[in-house]
């Protein structure tokens, strides 16, 4: 976890500051933290901010179907795989 000295009551830190301190595995938690705290899928740690609409929409269903996959009947588990062959 990122350290900061502090000589004050109040400590101003900013997000940048604290976010490039953070380790690998102390980013991906927050990621996951953020998910879980309703920042939905479109967060993102890579540079997919700049995606369109229609874009962080296909990436949100991507995401719901990859989270929820154990909940797929076999028919719908066969049409993912033919569409993916397709690439």
């Amino acid at each position: 976890m990122p350290y900061f000295t502090q000589d004050v009551d109040d400590l101003d830190i900013d997000v940048d500051d604290f976010f490039y301190e953070m380790s690998d595995s102390e980013k991906q938690e927050m990621y996951e933290l953020l998910r879980e705290d309703g920042y939905g899928s479109s967060f993102k740690l890579s540079d997919e901010m700049s995606a369109s609409i229609p874009e962080w929409e296909f990436i949100d269903t991507i995401e719901k179907i990859s989270s929820n996959r154990l909940q797929l009947t076999n028919e719908e588990d066969e049409i993912l795989k033919k569409i993916a062959s397709r690439f």
